[in-house]
């Protein structure tokens, strides 16, 4: 072999040994970058949710008034669960003071956090929290700021005060700030209120209304209930004849930014008679057989039982009430809940049945169907739905009994924006 041979040869060699040896070593540095990376992702640090005292951190607003007879043991509580991809939360820290001191959060293995603290009455908390992941990174703290006001105030008292302008605004027929009081999420939807609303307004005149409230409630939901016995005379923008009742109702509030707005009423209602069965979520059982403002669909007035309006249940199969949207995603599902008597659920010999419409007049279309052994109907869809049809949706439910066919008055309507 000469020696040009043997040196093509040995260079030959070289190489392969070079090119095995860059085989070898690149799974290592990959992995070794692969490592890098992850460690400086830039995957951020995110809240899946927080709660102070069960209420949703950013529904609240900027700045939020807590009242002491409603905190559970006296004490403020929140709570929530952090994400950062791949990573995992290493720790939150809460500020009460504007970020100039912090705490410790109690925190789970999967995220989920915990403070809580007693607040002095009087005093303003600036919050803020602090969500880190192991490799230090953290959520956006400034958008997570808070203010918090804990009053000593009675919430029968702002109870009061939203009751007083309701009254005003509804005597004075001034639809504009009486719907300014009417929680976005009220219960059978604030189109149908307003409509009802402006329809009263139509109907009656010389509105005379006086109300006692009798007690307030607060719930872990923060919802207060509220009892009231009312008076009222109205007279028939029709035929000039006048009328008076007085019964017991109740309504349901929802604080938001501190200020109780109307989420549900009640039959008899004190607003909105002119459209009773889809603006009320159910009937007040006082054992008393008032006689009461009914309107018709024709807008005549009369004096009746509770069991004469529509959607009362005045027939032998117990009635639907409190429908309400639990879940809604445009152009997918919907998931509703209701209430009807405890020892009917299970029963068999019911069936309940979800009817559908384009408009809160009808027509009215069954689009579910099932047996009566939960009162949720979960995850659903129809093809106004999943087309975006509407784009309001409204719905109710009716209960049917197997046995003999009959059927309950119509619940409560609820209405969805699909658009």
């Amino acid at each position: 072999m000469n020696q040009s041979s043997r040196f093509n040869n040995a260079l030959t060699a070289f190489y392969k040994t070079i090119i095995l040896v860059l085989l070898l070593v690149t799974p290592a540095l990959n992995a070794d970058a692969k490592w890098w990376i992850f460690g400086q992702s830039d995957v951020g640090v995110s809240t899946r949710y927080i709660y102070i005292n069960d209420l949703s951190y950013d529904e609240l607003g900027n700045k939020v008034t807590f009242y002491q007879e409603s905190l559970p043991d006296g004490k403020i509580f929140i709570r929530g669960k952090g994400s950062a991809g791949k990573n995992r939360i290493g720790a939150v820290q809460v500020s009460l003071d504007g970020k100039e001191t912090w705490q410790k959060a109690q925190v789970a293995n999967d995220g989920s956090f915990i403070y809580s603290f007693t607040p002095e009455v009087g005093q303003s908390y600036e919050v803020y929290v602090k969500v880190l992941d192991t490799t230090g990174k953290s959520n956006d703290v400034d958008a997570s700021r808070k203010e918090l006001l804990i009053s000593d105030e009675s919430m029968q008292d702002q109870v009061y005060k939203t009751l007083d302008q309701l009254v005003k605004a509804y005597r004075d027929e001034d639809s504009f700030a009486f719907m300014r009081l009417v929680s976005d999420q009220f219960v059978s939807g604030t189109a149908i209120l307003d409509s009802a609303i402006r329809n009263d307004f139509t109907i009656f005149d010389n509105i005379q209304l006086d109300y006692t409230l009798n007690n307030v409630t607060s719930a872990n939901n923060g919802n207060l209930f509220a009892f009231i016995n009312f008076s009222r005379m109205v007279t028939s923008s029709r035929s000039g004849e006048t009328f008076s009742d007085q019964a017991s109702t109740e309504f349901i509030f929802r604080l938001e930014n501190s200020v109780p707005k109307i989420y549900s009423m009640k039959s008899p209602l004190i607003f909105g008679l002119s459209d009773a069965g889809n603006v009320a979520t159910g009937v007040v059982n006082t054992g008393e057989n008032n006689q009461i403002l009914i309107v018709s669909d024709s807008g005549e007035i009369s004096l009746g039982s509770v069991n004469g309006i529509a959607g009362s249940g005045s027939g032998s199969v117990p009635l639907p009430q409190n429908l309400t949207v639990e879940d809604f995603i445009p152009h997918h599902i919907i998931s509703l809940g209701f209430t009807v008597l405890p020892d009917v659920v299970g029963n068999s010999d019911y069936e309940m049945v979800l009817e559908e419409a384009l408009s809160v007049s009808g027509p009215w279309i069954e689009v579910y169907r099932h047996t009566l052994d939960t009162s949720e109907i979960n995850n659903f869809t129809s093809d106004h739905i999943a087309h975006g049809d509407g784009p309001l949706l409204y719905y109710r439910i009716i209960l049917e009994k197997v046995s003999d066919g009959d059927r309950s008055d119509p619940s409560n309507v609820v209405s969805v924006d699909n658009s």
